[in-house]
């Protein structure tokens, strides 16, 4: 059964500002600095909580200078995160002293909802809602953002299609979640217990034209099964009913498959461990360039080729980096 979201890849286009602003700005704890498996000239960044728990992980591939992706039909739109009720007023505050603009906040079906912008206008919410409390998150201890108002993972996913009826099917019937309501371009639909981190809307408003993935938008919604057996089980299922599934990718700290749904927005199913702490103790996750084993012969021509960033404690990586533009 999937139990709800795992976690939500985005495509960026400055590793540094990304960087800056998911930790300094939001206080997500950067838990894993590792690369892009599939491109690993790329950076690949893990924010999540103390612990990296699946449910509060933003990650990203920083692509330098890539172009702005385009929202549209087939793409996963904005990115909610929980919030506890008494923390709006702290959050609103925050956002404020960065300069960043955020939108009046308005009371919805889930809660007072918040919307802003990231680095390359990625789109962001925070919703301030009371279920947020009972979330099982790991506040990371030096984050900027003081504990009882740290980010509570996600509330929600949000995908733009064409059919609300064909991507509905879908979530439904072969992948297992229920209904919660539906409208005339909008449906809802939930995961596992149906909660706060379960939830995916599903919009298909009329006129709007197919939109491309580039930075500031969603790359992948990875939802999250216990282990391998409920993993193999969806695979099969996919493979069965004629859906284009990857074989098991083992990703070091999870195991992973890909396919798309009917509305072309690209899905994944990852497993609840090993875990980021299978490689690094979790007092040092994300304080070093993290490879998989099968990358590690090939550390030198990526620390070349990867874009030296600035860690909030002052360190640089890649350690041993060469300017390849000297002044």
């Amino acid at each position: 059964m999937i139990r709800g979201l795992h976690h939500i890849t985005a495509l960026a286009s400055d590793p540094q500002v990304n960087l800056d602003f998911y930790v300094g700005v939001l206080g997500l704890r950067l838990v894993k600095i590792s690369v892009n498996q599939d491109d690993p000239g790329v950076y690949h960044f893990f924010y999540a909580d103390e612990k990296g728990s699946p449910g509060t992980d933003l990650t990203f591939f920083p692509y330098v200078g890539i172009d702005r992706g385009v929202l549209g039909y087939g793409v996963s739109t904005r990115v909610y995160f929980s919030i506890p009720l008494d923390s709006l007023d702290y959050w609103l505050e925050r956002l404020r002293s960065f300069g960043i603009h955020y939108s009046e906040p308005r009371r919805t079906e889930d809660g007072v909802v918040v919307e802003f912008n990231g680095p390359d206008d990625f789109p962001l919410a925070l919703v301030a809602h009371k279920e947020a409390d009972d979330k099982e998150i790991y506040p990371w201890r030096d984050s900027p953002v003081p504990s009882e108002h740290f980010l509570r993972g996600f509330h929600k996913a949000e995908i733009t299609v064409i059919s609300c009826k064909h991507s509905g099917w879908f979530l439904e019937e072969v992948l297992g979640f229920r209904k919660i309501r539906e409208g005339s371009d909008s449906a809802r639909y939930a995961a596992g217990d149906g909660g706060s981190g379960s939830i995916i809307d599903v919009l298909c408003p009329p006129g709007l034209s197919t939109g491309y993935v580039g930075a500031g938008t969603v790359h992948h919604i990875a939802w999250s099964v216990d282990g391998d057996r409920e993993q193999v089980f969806y695979r099969e299922r996919l493979s069965r009913l004629g859906f284009g599934v990857t074989p098991v990718i083992d990703r070091k700290w999870f195991r992973s498959i890909y396919f798309r749904e009917p509305g072309h927005v690209l899905y994944e199913i990852a497993t609840k461990g090993p875990g980021f702490d299978v490689d690094e103790p979790p007092e040092r996750l994300g304080s070093d360039l993290v490879l998989p084993e099968w990358l590690e012969p090939q550390r030198g021509w990526i620390e070349r080729i990867l874009p030296q960033i600035r860690l909030p404690n002052g360190k640089k990586i890649p350690s041993r980096y060469v300017d390849r533009n000297p002044r």
